[in-house]
């Protein structure tokens, strides 16, 4: 029975996303502002910049990672809370410092809450999910890119403003967002609100012929396969969120602004097809519809190769959102439910290989133009998606269940 607490703790994790997202688009659209503040316009800042984005990132992939096991000591409720506080107060300092290595130091910290509250948030909405019994993930990611949207909105009014400086766009950005982090925080599941039957797998998933520690082992090496396969989608998506509208205009020679909806179009198709994502995985599965996204993916870059036209492009990148959209959500979703007890440090660990293609996208990217040429840089994401669609499906399959469990014990440990 879905009770008013378990409904509360959905809005909360819904809200939670979105702030996730609008958290992003603050410090994106703040850059500009932020360069001319810390003197690093122009090209000879650039240097300095990167490294200031590359601190971020390792932060963002380290605070991935060892947020795991305090999820799993603590609940998600007392990580999520921690990090609703300190990741938009960590970003505000950003809007006033001058000097480089101060603002590498407040860069690493903000990314190190920002993978934390990451992992966080999708471990508590995979305890959210269970309760449901049926797939819910897709719909909190839609609300990821919705905050995105609102908050970029919102940062290109400020930065439109303040131009020279992200002090007031930092400070009253980050404090909206404080703010709401506050108020969910009382509507969260606690470490142990947690479905009555989730005791059962703890027995039923053991093999008497196979050790607990060989099983553990198992699972982390299965993680690390499912880690891997979200890095190759994360650099999909940076090849279209970085380099998409530069492909189109260039290749096709038509305008930026054209261009630019070819971005605009994968943006939109992903924010759809994950509202449409729980309703395909609870009718046909996961292993279904991530085989079926990649294959769609697939689909859509080569209209952008074969098509030959700004207009092609559009359609293809747009197909190509519609099948990315529900790849992240289901690994992660897949990674928590596998192993309930464990479920932050699994998160973490496909999470932290995910983030790391924040790190890995922009090297491999620049490799692939220099050597062969803007267009050959949509083979990299096309790649990426054979290699989801022939080795996706074959990781999401669980071991065979030793003993009969009841469905909602089924869905709780991820098996289809």
């Amino acid at each position: 029975m879905i009770t008013n607490k378990i409904r509360k703790a959905r809005a909360a994790t819904f809200i939670g996303f979105f702030l996730l997202g609008a958290m992003m688009y603050v410090w994106s659209t703040g850059v500009s502002a932020f360069r001319h503040q810390m003197g690093l316009a122009g090209d000879a800042g650039d240097v300095n910049f990167g490294l200031l984005a590359l601190g971020i990132g390792i932060g963002s992939s380290v605070g991935a990672f060892i947020v795991g096991v305090m999820i799993d000591r603590l609940g998600a409720k007392t990580v999520v809370c921690a990090c609703l506080v300190g990741y938009p107060l960590s970003i505000i300092p950003m809007g006033f410092v001058s000097d480089f290595y101060f603002a590498l130091t407040f860069g690493a910290v903000l990314g190190l809450l920002r993978g934390a509250l990451d992992t966080a948030i999708n471990a508590h909405g995979i305890q959210v999910e269970r309760f449901y019994q049926r797939p819910i993930m897709s719909a909190f990611h839609a609300f990821y890119a919705l905050g995105g949207f609102f908050a970029g909105m919102a940062g290109s009014w400020f930065s439109g403003i303040y131009q020279e400086s992200a002090t007031v766009q930092f400070s009253v950005m980050g404090g909206v967002i404080l703010a709401g982090g506050i108020l969910i925080s009382f509507w969260l599941l606690g470490k142990n609100d947690v479905p009555a039957l989730e005791a059962v797998p703890v027995v039923a998933e053991k093999s008497i012929s196979q050790p607990a520690s060989q099983s553990s082992k198992a699972i982390v090496t299965l993680m690390v396969g499912l880690g891997l396969l979200l890095l190759g989608a994360m650099i999909g998506e940076s090849v279209v969120g970085d380099w998409g509208q530069e492909f189109v205009r260039r290749e096709f020679a038509t305008t930026a602004a054209l261009a630019g909806v070819a971005v605009s179009t994968f943006t939109g198709a992903e924010f759809v097809g994950r509202f449409i994502g729980d309703r395909l995985a609870a009718r046909f599965g996961s292993i279904q519809v991530i085989f079926c996204s990649s294959v769609i993916s697939i689909a859509g870059l080569m209209v952008v190769v074969l098509g030959g036209s700004a207009t092609t492009s559009i359609a293809g990148f747009g197909l190509f959102g519609l099948g990315m959209s529900c790849i992240a959500p289901l690994l992660l979703s897949s990674a928590g439910r596998m192993d309930p007890a464990n479920a932050g440090r699994n998160i973490g660990i496909v999470n932290s290989i995910g983030y790391s293609g924040m790190l890995v996208a922009p090297a491999a990217i620049t490799l692939i133009v220099n050597a062969f040429g803007l267009g050959a840089l949509i083979y990299l994401p096309m790649v990426m998606m054979v290699l989801m669609a022939l080795l996706g499906p074959l990781m999401l399959r669980s071991p065979k269940q030793q003993t009969p469990v009841s469905p909602a014990v089924q869905f709780a440990t991820g098996r289809d």
